[in-house]
């Protein structure tokens, strides 16, 4: 069904060449096998993500695809924030947008997902309808801003008794 990204993704996985991949997709259509390097270990869950996930360490990337828009809006919520502070270090996630989809639990828009420090990676149609890829990096979060060095920082000197 969503093959439409598998380029976006196989470039991504040649780019950050991770260790360990998290997959969150009941399908398994989500990820590219042939671009997945030999050395990396892949945990797939798809069933029971909320029992499992607390269990599991630290993985360098997670990729989510079918499962947000078939949880409740309150889980899949908790599910993002989870993989984005404790599970990866930075993941990709395929979101089916608005109302349109058919038998979808929630419903996502651009801004949802914006609110979880994600940006959009691509934009697809799939059916006619809307599919994006949201990416999440910690180091691409927020850069640092200019006036955040010592140069603009107050003088200790000054503050002498």
């Amino acid at each position: 069904m969503h093959r439409v990204h598998h380029k976006d993704l196989a470039t991504l996985l040649e780019v950050a060449r991770p260790r360990s991949v998290l997959l969150l997709d009941p399908t398994l259509e989500s990820l590219p096998q042939s671009n997945v390097p030999a050395s990396c270990q892949i945990t797939r869950l798809s069933d029971d993500i909320f029992a499992t996930l607390p269990e599991l360490g630290l993985f360098d990337l997670g990729i989510i695809a079918n499962t947000l828009e078939h949880l409740e809006r309150k889980e899949a919520g908790v599910l993002l924030a989870r993989l984005r502070d404790v599970h990866t270090r930075r993941f990709v996630a395929l979101v089916p947008l608005g109302k349109a989809w058919d038998n979808h639990r929630s419903h996502w828009h651009t801004a949802d997902l914006l609110g979880y420090g994600m940006t959009v990676m691509a934009r697809y149609r799939e059916a006619d309808k809307p599919l994006h890829l949201y990416h999440y990096a910690i180091e691409s979060y927020k850069t640092t801003p200019n006036w955040f060095n010592n140069q603009h920082w107050a003088h200790p000197e000054r503050w002498r008794p």
